[in-house]
């Protein structure tokens, strides 16, 4: 008795042509695990909503699952024509990751999360440099008697040359001048440049692998900023600030790391608003305001806990804006404090 043996062809996850709304990926999806393209509708929105990662997630998809009818990926077929020259998929991923962390810095996009995201773009971005050029050099040296290729120059002391030379300028002239250097944007400048000069040395023929490393770090670096912002050069360890009159009152605090104590509470305000602004990296803020005079206090904690006149709260991206009158008219300070990562509190007396 003849069995017949029935072979099923395994299922493919593509993009169908009917019955997509966008790119097809939610109705892919759905016919590769049998269920309602709806639900992933539904789940890419909501994570849209919640913090924009669902339109990453999206467009990683969209660039991943092939179409129907087609054998490779829009990455896929991307990667297959720079197989030669990764290089350049390094340079963009770089710019990428810059694009990425600004992007973490609107208040509708939570920084944690993203910058976990940026962190794999950067490290995928690192795998694909590690095994592209091994790749093609094993193939190109397949054989007896193959020539070993020339090592081509590399473009790292060109770059870490450039890279020390603004960093220690824009250093310089902060310290001595006194100029006031938001380093996200120093360093989010920097990466796009190296990003740059990574895809100009693919593109040449030239050695870009410490160049990628140097990118790598400056990323972390970059995130780091992001996250935390800490004021660079404004000292580690523990610091207390007590101005004793108005003349001796700074408009601008700040530390990089440590306990902060800044005490204005035996100021005399003059009449009208005071401004002032308290900023620690890491560690505890502790700011002591006047007693009686009206204050506004403006207080962000990137990640811990903020206690304003008693009132606590905590967690990540944490801004409080409270308001108390207090007894003496005309008279009003506003305050502007923030952590990094900390503790800030704002007490009277």
């Amino acid at each position: 008795m003849e069995t017949t043996e029935i072979i099923r062809e395994p299922r493919r996850l593509s993009r169908p042509r009917d019955g997509r709304w966008l790119g097809g990926v939610s109705a892919g999806l759905g016919a590769y695990f049998d269920l309602s393209p709806a639900i992933y509708r539904i789940a890419f929105v909501a994570l849209a909503l919640a913090g924009g990662t669902g339109i990453l997630l999206y467009i990683a998809a969209w660039l991943v699952i092939p179409d129907e009818g087609e054998d490779d990926s829009i990455a896929a077929t991307a990667l297959k024509r720079t197989h030669d020259r990764p290089g350049r998929v390094v340079g963009l991923a770089l710019i990428a990751f810059v694009g990425i962390v600004a992007l973490s810095e609107a208040r509708f996009w939570p920084s944690p999360g993203n910058l976990w995201l940026a962190a794999a773009v950067a490290g995928a971005a690192l795998v694909w440099w590690q095994v592209g050029p091994r790749a093609s050099a094993s193939s190109a040296s397949g054989g007896t008697g193959t020539v070993a290729p020339r090592r081509r120059q590399s473009l790292l002391p060109l770059a870490a040359g450039g890279l020390f030379a603004v960093i220690g300028a824009i250093a310089l002239v902060e310290v001595v001048g006194g100029w006031n250097v938001d380093w996200r944007i120093v360093f989010g400048a920097l990466l796009v440049a190296t990003g740059g000069l990574v895809a100009a040395g693919a593109a040449t023929g030239r050695s870009v692998g410490g160049v990628i490393g140097l990118g790598l770090l400056l990323g972390v670096v970059l995130a780091a900023l992001v996250a935390i912002r800490v004021p660079v050069f404004a000292g580690v360890g523990d610091r207390a600030e007590h101005p004793a009159s108005a003349t001796q009152l700074s408009t601008k605090y700040e530390l990089g790391i440590g306990d902060f104590n800044v005490n204005l509470a035996d100021v005399a305000l003059p009449a009208g608003e005071t401004h002032v602004k308290a900023t620690l990296g890491i560690g505890d803020l502790t700011v002591h305001v006047p007693r009686s005079v009206a204050v506004e206090v403006d207080g962000r904690a990137g990640a811990g806990e903020i206690v304003i006149f008693g009132h606590h709260d905590n967690g990540t991206s944490i801004h409080d804006h409270v308001i108390d009158p207090g007894s003496t008219p005309g008279r009003r300070l506003v305050l502007d404090a923030h952590v990094g990562v900390g503790r800030l509190e704002v007490v009277r007396g």
